[in-house]
C-alpha cells in the first residue's frame, strides 16, 4: 500500500520496473560514499533488491517521490527480523530500522532531506507499521546524514564499531506521533475554542494577561475579525490539528503587506496536555509547506523575550533571530528561510 504525505512528498512501494533506475542511483558517487558500496552489475541489484518488490519481504522498500517525480529510495525493517543486528545494538522488540537516500537530482537544496526522513518515519514506520521506536545508523564520517536525522527528530543513542568497518552513529526516535489530522479552521463551529487557545497562548507567552483584553477587543470581536482576515488571505494555512474527535492545536498565518515574499505566523498553539509529542513541529512543517507552495522566500514570527523555551524550540527547527520589535515586552523576530 502506498503512503502519501503532504507537501508533494510521497512513498510508493518499490516495483520491478524501478530496479534499473535504482541501479543508476546506487552508482552515484554520493550514494556509494554515504549509503552502500556500489553494485558491480545490474544482476547484483536484481538479486538483492528484486525480492523487496514482492509482498512479505522482511525489508519494506519504497521509491521516494518529490513533486511527482522519482527522487530516491527508502526502506524500513523490523530489527527483530535481523537477530545479529538486534543484538549488536540491543534494540527492543518493536523497533524498526530505516535507511534512505535521495538521488543526485533530488531538490536537496530546499532542505528536503530531513522532511523526507520525518515524513517516512511518521507516516510509514510509525503509523503504518506501528513501530515503537525507529533507529538509523549512518557512518560516523557521514556528518550530513547525521545532521539530517537529527533535524528529523532523532537523537544520538550509541556508537557501533562493526569489524572491518568505520564506526557508525546509532540514532533513535521514539513513536510519540499519535494519530492526527490537519484541517482548515471552521470558525462557525470553533470560534469559542479559537478564542480560548489565543488567550491561553497570550498568557503563556507573556506570563500575564495584562493587555489581553485590549488585544482581543470587546467580546473578542477584534481578534475574531483578524482571524477571519487571515483565513481569507491564506485559507490553507489557518488550521486546526485534530486528534480523534478533539482539536488539540491551532496555527494562524498571514502574508506581510510590506514584504510580499515573506509569510508570518501569528500563532502556533498546542494544548498543554499534548505538548512534547511532536505536534508543534507538525504545525511548523505545515506552515513551511503552505508558504513554500506559494513561492515565498521566508517565514517570520515573534517570540516574547521572556519565553526562552519557545525560542529554543524554534531554533531547533531551524529558525534564526533576525531582529527585535517593541511591545509591552520586547519581542524577538525569528525567521525561517524557505530557499
Amino acid at each position: 500500500m502506498a503512503s502519501t504525505v503532504p507537501a508533494a512528498i510521497s512513498f510508493r512501494p518499490l516495483a520491478e520496473e524501478d530496479l534499473p533506475r535504482l541501479f543508476g542511483w546506487l552508482r552515484e558517487p554520493h550514494v556509494a560514499k554515504g549509503y552502500a558500496r556500489p553494485p558491480g552489475s545490474y544482476a547484483e541489484v536484481l538479486a538483492r533488491y528484486g525480492p523487496r518488490t514482492a509482498g512479505g519481504n522482511a525489508v519494506r522498500a519504497f521509491v521516494v517521490e518529490i513533486d511527482g517525480r522519482d527522487a530516491g529510495y527508502a526502506q524500513a525493517y523490523a530489527i527483530e527480523d535481523f537477530p545479529d543486528y538486534a543484538e549488536a545494538i540491543a534494540a527492543e522488540r518493536g523497533a524498526f530500522g530505516v535507511d534512505l537516500f535521495l538521488a543526485a537530482d533530488a531538490p536537496v537544496h530546499r532542505g528536503v532531506g530531513p522532511r523526507v526522513i520525518r515524513r517516512f518515519v511518521d507516516d510509514v514506520v510509525f503509523r503504518e507499521y506501528g513501530a515503537v521506536t525507529c533507529v538509523a545508523d549512518p557512518a560516523q564520517s557521514n556528518a550530513g546524514a547525521v545532521r539530517a536525522f537529527e533535524k528529523a527528530g532523532f537523537a544520538r543513542w550509541k556508537r557501533m564499531h562493526p569489524e572491518g568497518e568505520e564506526p557508525r552513529i546509532v540514532l533513535r526516535r521514539e513513536n510519540n506521533v499519535g494519530d492526527y489530522r490537519i484541517e482548515r479552521i471552521d470558525l462557525d463551529a470553533s470560534a469559542e475554542l479559537c478564542v480560548a487557545f489565543r488567550r491561553e497562548m497570550y498568557v503563556a507567552s507573556f506570563g500575564t494577561d495584562e493587555g489581553l483584553e485590549e488585544e482581543m477587543g470587546a467580546d473578542n470581536a477584534q481578534y475574531l475579525a483578524q482571524l477571519r482576515e487571515r483565513m481569507a488571505q491564506v485559507p490553507e494555512g489557518n488550521v486546526h490539528l485534530w486528534r480523534g474527535p478533539r482539536i488539540v492545536a491551532q496555527a494562524e498565518v498571514r502574508l506581510l503587506e510590506d514584504d510580499p515574499g515573506v509569510g508570518y505566523v501569528s500563532l502556533f498553539y498546542v494544548a498543554a496536555d499534548c505538548r512534547g509529542e511532536g505536534l508543534g513541529r507538525a504545525l511548523h512543517e505545515h506552515a513551511v509547506d503552505v508558504f513554500r507552495r506559494r513561492g515565498l522566500r521566508a517565514i517570520r514570527l515573534s517570540v516574547s523575550i521572556s519565553n526562552p523555551g519557545a525560542m529554543a524550540f524554534y531554533r531547533r527547527l531551524g529558525w534564526k533571530a533576525v531582529g527585535t520589535r517593541p511591545n509591552r515586552e520586547p519581542m524577538v523576530i525569528m525567521e525561517y528561510v524557505l530557499d
